[in-house]
């Protein structure tokens, strides 16, 4: 896809998403992006790393279909269940988790996001604990650029 043939360089194109949002916390259109590109690499490293319908070892499991990898994911990657939810929210325009742009003092949650500052604030619902109920949104995809980058090291994508 534009050049873009391997794993590898699908975690790097996902790692520079994420690396622009950085920059740019409070950018949605950065924030979409990165989700994006977050979310579908699990799909470029099954279909061009582990090659469908071939078992793989990974931690102690045995992988043999895309279905036990996303259920492996869910276990191992933080954050991926709402990663999934986000992206494919906004594929379908369909909000599915509360999120929003807080301008700066005052105006998100206290104590959650950089003081000050603008942030994107992903709301979990009111049936979490008032600690799992606010997310960060760089914070989230930082954490997930972690995951595959130590990931792909281990496994040498």
């Amino acid at each position: 896809m534009f050049g873009i043939t391997t794993a590898r360089e699908f975690r790097e194109k996902a790692a520079r998403d994420n690396a622009a949002l950085m920059a740019d916390v409070a950018n949605a259109d950065l924030a979409i992006n990165a989700i994006l590109s977050a979310y579908h690499l699990h799909e470029w490293v099954w279909r061009l790393e582990f090659k469908p319908n071939r078992p793989v070892s990974l931690r102690g499991e045995a992988l043999r279909t895309k279905s036990e990898w996303v259920q492996w994911l869910d276990k191992n990657c933080p954050h991926f269940g709402l990663l999934q939810e986000l992206a494919n929210g906004s594929k379908h325009c369909v909000p599915v988790k509360a999120g929003r742009r807080i301008a700066g003092y005052g105006a998100g949650p206290y104590g959650v996001g950089p003081f000050g500052k603008p942030y994107l604030l992903i709301d979990r619902g009111n049936e979490k604990s008032t600690d799992e109920r606010w997310l960060v949104g760089h914070r989230v995809l930082k954490d997930v650029t972690d995951f595959w980058a130590e990931l792909g090291t281990e496994v040498g994508f």
